[in-house]
């Protein structure tokens, strides 16, 4: 804090007298002579002994004082206060009432300063902290965008087979992951995976699936990548490799377009997929096995079976249980299976299941249809 007296030939005893009641004070004949305020002055308190001075005090951070040269009256006070004095004092005034009010006042205005520095630092942190939100939010849009184009077309006819897959994040990225696509010339494949968690970390990883995917079509009929329990298990290594630390279910499944057959293999996947033949009831094509990316040498099974058209594979992340009502495993099965069956379409089956979503987890659907005159 810096105090200074505003001083006319008038004024001049002014000084002594504030000196005598403890204030020091640097002496400047107008207001133009006033430092310009920053941090390290602090307040800039100036005493005035003309009103129109006052006006020229009109800094935030410099507070005038009226000096009154005579006795002050109350319309002499109200005009000072008016011209904006943050005190009035008189000549009139002992030096030990001057030295108390002063001591009172500074006291007042520093605590004031303080508390008025509090905020700014504080106005100052929550705009630096909304601009990191922001940024964090374009990173994250830009991350879904780059995320969203890793997908596979929404829906993509090959071979009499229609494949269709939404993906519903929690937050802005997700967690979950779904491709397609020709493996030679005679087969088809997909995969759903879910990834531990959701949000940024988890969604890091989908990108490192998507590289799975073109490493599969390039590697297919090799040796170890022959059928969806060997690609599963290459799958594993090359999670457990990387050092990443989070696991990942999966459903990968191979369609033989010359026998209509589906081979699968499964990861932890829940719920389980269901397969709907025409006219039939949807069943349960289950599997137990570990999650990817936690086990080294983890094992794990390839089970067929008949896909003729008319069929419809509906595979879905566990996030889809959320959609559902009953709060038991075994009646959210039932009711999943229930509305495959009367809900066979996939578009219709996810527009009932965006009813119910909460966002409390990422949700993604697979469905593959079997129809000849796609």
């Amino acid at each position: 804090m810096k105090l200074f007296l505003l001083a006319t030939a008038d004024t001049k005893g002014l000084g002594p007298r504030l000196q005598q009641a403890g204030f020091v004070c640097e002496v400047v004949v107008s207001a133009q002579q006033l430092p310009v305020h920053d941090e390290r002055n602090g307040l800039l308190v100036v005493f005035c002994s003309n009103l129109d001075e006052l006006l020229e005090c009109h800094h935030p951070a410099m507070v005038p004082i009226y000096f009154a040269l005579q006795d002050l009256d109350v319309p002499l006070m109200l005009q000072a206060l008016h011209n904006g004095a943050a005190d009035c004092w008189s000549v009139a005034m002992s030096i030990e009432e001057l030295a108390s009010r002063g001591e009172a006042l500074m006291a007042r205005l520093q605590r004031t300063y303080r508390a008025t520095q509090r905020v700014a630092q504080d106005g100052e942190a929550a705009v630096r902290l909304s601009h990191l939100e922001r940024e964090l939010q374009e990173d994250q849009r830009a991350g879904q965008s780059i995320q969203l184009g890793m997908l596979p077309a929404q829906h993509k006819r090959m071979g009499g087979f229609c494949f269709s897959r939404w993906v519903q994040p929690s937050l802005i990225l997700s967690g979950d992951f779904v491709d397609y696509f020709p493996l030679q010339e005679r087969y088809l494949a997909c995969f759903l995976a879910d990834v531990a968690g959701h949000g940024a970390s988890s969604a890091l990883l989908t990108v490192m699936l998507k590289n799975i995917s073109w490493r599969l079509q390039q590697k297919f009929g090799r040796p170890r990548f022959e059928s969806p329990a060997d690609m599963l298990e290459w799958i594993n290594e090359t999670l457990i490799g990387q050092g990443i630390e989070k696991h990942v279910a999966m459903f990968l499944g191979i369609i033989d377009k010359e026998s209509d057959t589906l081979h699968f293999s499964m990861a932890a996947q829940y719920p389980p997929a269901l397969m709907r033949y025409s006219g039939g009831e949807p069943v349960f094509l289950r599997q137990e096995a570990k999650p990817l990316g936690l086990f080294p040498g983890a094992t794990y099974v390839s089970d067929s079976v008949d896909f003729p058209a008319g069929s419809t594979l509906f595979v879905f992340s566990d996030g889809v249980l959320d959609c559902l009502a009953p709060t038991e495993l075994a009646e959210k099965e039932l009711a999943l299976q229930a509305l495959t069956e009367s809900l066979p379409q996939p578009v219709k089956l996810w527009s009932r299941l965006c009813e119910s979503l909460k966002n409390s987890d990422d949700v993604s659907f697979l469905a593959v249809q079997h129809d000849r005159s796609a």
